[in-house]
């Protein structure tokens, strides 16, 4: 039996309407302006340094100008005189603050690391010296067994912090030179900021208006979480490495160490690399006092010590235990994870990134998971 022959049509494609293939170009455009955006910023990336951070000072500031400018009298006849006004006062008071600082710890400051640079070739003589010595006595009364025991437990953990510290070392003195060799785009980061403030409110408003409408206020939600935990974070941090950086170089005048304010820079600057940072503030003390006073590297150990329980137990917890609530497990398997990927900055940049996602998806899990009204 022949089947019949179905004479239906196929339903024929729908052809996007001109709405649709309009909306199509404008994100191709889009898309492909944003990676041209980030290309050119890539190729750049080594003389934007100072503007990066220029864009960190600029949000630091952000606050301290808007209250200024809320409690200017013409705010709201004069809104721009208004602005322009706290952001000169506040270039007047933070520039006020760091010069009375300037001139309490520059001079001591560059006469130290004078002394600390045109010592350090001396240093490491009298470490590889008393390292020396450490070995001859080590050879001489512990039993060959038992070195050999020593020695093998100790081979592979001893090529690792080699290999370790020769990276630090050569991360570090590369980013010194692109420090200096950018010195002439920090003279124009006042100005840059100035601008930046003062074209703040256009800014935020021009960011909101790309979204649509009925997306804005997630939007919004999810900028007020990125807002929280990066400024508190990054206050929090900067609060921390003066914190330590002023306890170190104290307790390094106190036990008597050479150059206890560049002790206490460095400790401060090191501050910024979490779990990492203080490790690597105390091997540098160390081996500071074993080069000059080795009967001193014991009370360096405790003032370390001391130093750390203030940190962990006091200071960490209120400063950031709101913001990031991470174990700190969690925290060393970051900063692995952030040295792998970028360096010593990814080391600095990813518990904070780290805790936006983390806080973001939470709120998008939930939101999403809502189920609509009516």
């Amino acid at each position: 039996m022949v089947e019949p022959v179905s004479t239906r049509a196929a339903p024929a494609t729908r052809s996007p309407s001109p709405l649709e293939s309009r909306r199509f170009r404008r994100v191709v455009m889009v898309l492909l302006a944003l990676l041209t955006v980030g290309w050119v910023l890539w190729a750049a990336r080594g003389a934007l340094v100072p503007f990066a951070l220029g864009a960190v000072a600029a949000y630091l500031l952000a606050p301290l100008v808007a209250v200024l400018e809320r409690l200017n009298p013409i705010h709201s006849r004069f809104p721009s005189l208004a602005r322009t006004l706290a952001i000169l006062l506040s270039y007047i008071a933070v520039g006020g603050l760091l010069a009375l600082v300037g001139m309490l710890l520059v001079p001591p400051l560059i006469r130290q690391t004078t002394q600390f640079v045109q010592a350090v070739p001396q240093y490491i003589a009298a470490v590889n010296e008393q390292l020396l010595a450490w070995l001859e006595r080590y050879q001489a009364e512990v039993p060959p067994q038992l070195q050999n025991q020593i020695e093998n437990s100790l081979s592979g953990l001893g090529s690792l912090v080699i290999s370790a510290v020769q990276s630090a070392i050569k991360t570090t003195f590369n980013a010194i030179g692109v420090a200096i060799g950018f010195f002439s785009a920090v003279v124009l980061l006042p100005f840059w900021l100035f601008y930046v403030l003062k074209d703040e409110p256009r800014g935020v408003a021009w960011f909101y208006g790309l979204w649509p409408e009925a997306w804005r206020n997630d939007v919004r939600a999810v900028v007020g979480i990125v807002d929280r935990t990066l400024a508190a974070y990054i206050r929090g941090q900067l609060l921390l490495g003066v914190v330590i950086g002023v306890a170190t170089g104290v307790a390094m005048a106190i036990i008597g160490m050479r150059q206890p304010i560049v002790l206490g820079l460095i400790a401060g600057v090191l501050e910024l690399v979490p779990i990492l940072g203080p490790i690597l503030t105390f091997i540098i003390i160390a081996l500071v006092a074993l080069a000059t006073e080795p009967s001193k590297l014991l009370l360096v150990g405790v003032a370390f010590i001391v130093i750390q329980q203030l940190e962990n137990n006091l200071l960490v917890p209120r400063i950031h235990g709101h913001v990031v609530q991470m174990s700190s497990a969690l925290v060393m398997l970051l900063v692995v994870v952030g040295g792998a990927l970028w360096g010593i900055v990814g080391m600095i940049v990813i518990v904070p990134l780290a805790a936006i996602c983390r806080d973001v998806f939470r709120y998008l899990y939930h939101r999403l998971g809502d189920e609509p009204s009516g």
